[in-house]
């Protein structure tokens, strides 16, 4: 006799009805495959949330508001790198000083900018897509790093498909499960994550460079002329590594690694409501991000002021600290903790997925 399939959902769809105290990584040793992703058949949460919260608060349309004030953070930011580039020059930095500026100050600033550039790909700055994504490019310019058109085109699939094996780029590749599977890879892949998390999109689903992402490059590369011309190497290296940093081992990047990955079983986005976030423009907040992408991030608390029953009960991360060790250290947690969703074949069938 065959054994029938019992239907999974998303915690998000079936939200527990009382609040579970304990975070979300204290759920994570429960039975899976660590050959692979858990598949699921549910549809994508959080449009599915979007309706039934916009239905029964339609006030909530009020925070689909642009937010200028982005751009004041960006500049701020920005001016700030460009003082401690000054500094270093000036008082002529110590060559072993620089890693430890870059860890301790520079990786905070450049990790910033990473998520108002998140926010402005979402085109929630200007009504003008154009002004959006200038001002991205000129928020990633500290960065070094070109890179904020390329990551806006693919996080718009990210949230289309998200949990799509293929078109989410979020979604670790098949290697990176079966390479990254001892606490020592692991701690490897997290110190190279800023490669993986950056590159992976051009080798999954890659697209054609767009005008704007070969304008982003060329600024960029003007920009390191320049910086290398007037602060020199020393203040050149400083950026770098507040990029690397902030994007890879440091407290405010591990962001990434609690987003999506499956702690708490059956979920497939998590929030996190701890004071990090006010260094992270509130990244954090991720489920409501998911459920509002058009909803600013200064805005973002507010969701959950509004529809505290579609939140409140749900699993939360209470620490990114102790993500990073679970992440490392915990043998039941690595790149294939992440929830795959498979009616995205049948949604799709064989559609080509278009860029936009």
């Amino acid at each position: 006799m065959a054994v029938e399939k019992i239907k999974e959902d998303s915690v998000l769809l079936n939200i527990p009805n009382k609040k579970i105290e304990e975070p979300a990584t204290s759920f994570s040793a429960f039975e899976k495959d660590k050959s692979n992703f858990h598949k699921m058949d549910h549809i994508e949460p959080h449009s599915v949330r979007r309706e039934k919260i916009i239905s029964k608060y339609p006030e909530i349309k009020k925070l689909f508001k642009k937010e200028p004030k982005t751009i004041l953070w960006v500049i701020y930011i920005h001016l700030i790198q460009l003082y401690f580039c000054y500094m270093i020059s000036y008082y002529n930095f110590d060559w072993n000083k620089i890693p430890l500026l870059s860890f301790g100050i520079g990786a905070v600033f450049n990790h910033g900018l990473f998520v108002l550039i998140h926010d402005i790909t979402h085109f929630n700055v200007s009504n003008s897509e154009r002004q959006n994504k200038l001002l991205a490019i000129f928020a990633n310019l500290p960065q070094i790093i070109p890179s904020a058109i390329g990551f806006g085109r693919y996080h718009k699939d990210h949230h289309t498909f998200m949990g799509d094996k293929l078109h989410d780029p979020d979604i670790p590749t098949m290697w990176e499960i079966q390479f990254f599977n001892t606490f020592y890879k692991k701690l490897i892949y997290i110190l190279f994550m800023p490669f993986f998390y950056g590159l992976r999109p051009y080798f999954k689903t890659p697209k054609n460079p767009s005008n704007f992402e070969i304008l982003n490059l060329f600024s960029c590369l003007a920009y390191v002329i320049l910086i290398s011309y007037f602060f020199g190497m020393k203040a050149f290296m400083y950026l770098l590594l507040s990029t690397y940093f902030g994007l890879s081992i440091h407290p405010t990047s591990a962001h990434v690694m609690a987003e999506h990955y499956e702690f708490f079983k059956g979920q497939d986005t998590y929030s996190y409501y701890g004071w990090i976030n006010y260094f992270n423009f509130n990244m954090g907040i991720h489920i409501e991000h998911h459920d509002f992408p058009n909803i600013p991030w200064n805005k973002l608390p507010l969701v959950r002021k509004i529809a505290p029953e579609f939140y409140d009960n749900l699993p939360v991360i209470d620490s990114y600290f102790v993500v990073m060790y679970k992440y490392i250290f915990d043998s039941d947690t690595g790149p294939w903790s992440r929830i795959s969703i498979d009616s995205y074949s049948n949604i799709m069938g064989d559609e080509k997925v278009k860029d936009e």
